[in-house]
């Protein structure tokens, strides 16, 4: 057993701490949560040990993860990529998340959140699209008390651009998504459930908080880690040898992408704010993709990423 300990923190050090980046990425963290709690009046003791505790907790996490993984790669053949494919693949990821980044302003915009035309009304058929999908939410909505309109659309749209779409499009550059969903080698992601759902059937059980997990199930998790774990990062991973770097290209995006709506719509132009809570999410992908990386199937991750966004629903 102990060996096997001294291996795994072998292992661990190697692949994260021995590298510079990630050391750094740590230490950002810890600044920008203590630069932001500084600014809104907490003592210097409290603004960093709120860094430092979201820093250990999601460290604690990864370590956690990799002391429950196996020692085999046969778990990771399911994410291995061709070279030269993958590199494609991170340049049309890439490409195709400017659209998606699109999708939020112009979302913000029909909330009139933002002024101006809606972005992608210059699309032909665009807003033809979100009209039939905006009856066919109301429509479902109506059917029943707790489901808003909004949610379904969210669903529709998000496993459009965020599933369907990047499955066809990297199919076709030569991905495979066989044991995507796979619990095949699940193992290393147990106790990080566990907890999850420790967490949220301890405060009893609802039909509004099924439905919030469902929902979160549908979307976000579904949609983000599929393209942002099972894409992106993974094009990442096979391409960048060192995981600090395959982590950081991974996860950028994913925080990139919730930007505008955090500050023009959850923060209302609180720059500092907005800023504060992506770096609590960019630690949260690091931590997701890590996982991803070291069981090589997607599905527990979506199940964690479901049930931490339904315990704040």
């Amino acid at each position: 057993m102990i060996p096997l300990i001294k291996l795994k923190n072998k292992i661990f050090y190697n692949e994260l701490f021995s590298n510079l980046l990630f050391v750094a990425i740590i230490a950002s963290y810890i600044l920008l949560k203590a630069i932001s709690n500084l600014a809104y009046g907490a003592s210097y003791f409290i603004a960093f040990r709120s860094g430092i505790m979201g820093a250990v907790m999601y460290v604690a996490g990864m370590y956690t993860v990799n002391l429950a993984s196996n020692n085999s790669d046969e778990n990771k053949q399911t994410f291995l990529i061709d070279m030269r494919i993958a590199k494609k693949g991170l340049v049309t990821s890439a490409v195709y998340f400017l659209f998606l980044f699109t999708t939020i302003i112009d979302n913000l915009q029909r909330k009139d959140i933002l002024s101006g035309l809606p972005i992608l009304s210059y699309l032909p058929g665009y807003d033809h699209l979100i009209s039939i999908i905006g009856r066919l939410s109301q429509s479902i909505s109506d059917i029943t008390s707790f489901i808003l309109p909004e949610q379904i659309r969210n669903i529709i749209l998000g496993n459009l651009f965020y599933v369907l779409i990047p499955f066809i499009l990297f199919k076709l550059l030569g991905y495979q998504f066989k044991d995507l969903f796979s619990l095949r080698y699940a193992r290393a992601s147990w106790p990080i459930l566990s907890i999850y759902l420790v967490m949220f059937f301890s405060s009893g059980i609802t039909i509004k908080k099924i439905w919030g997990f469902v929902y979160s199930l549908l979307y976000p998790a579904l949609c983000e880690e599929f393209f942002h774990r099972g894409i992106i990062f993974r094009s990442a991973n096979n391409i960048f040898r060192k995981v600090p770097i395959a982590l950081l290209v991974g996860t950028i995006a994913f925080s990139l992408v919730h930007f505008p709506d955090y500050f023009f719509r959850i923060y209302n132009g609180n720059l500092l704010l907005s800023f504060s809570n992506i770096a609590d999410l960019f630690l949260f992908g690091i931590f997701m993709a890590y996982g991803y990386q070291k069981t090589g199937t997607l599905l527990p991750w979506i199940l964690i990423h479901a049930l931490s966004d339904a315990l704040y629903l």
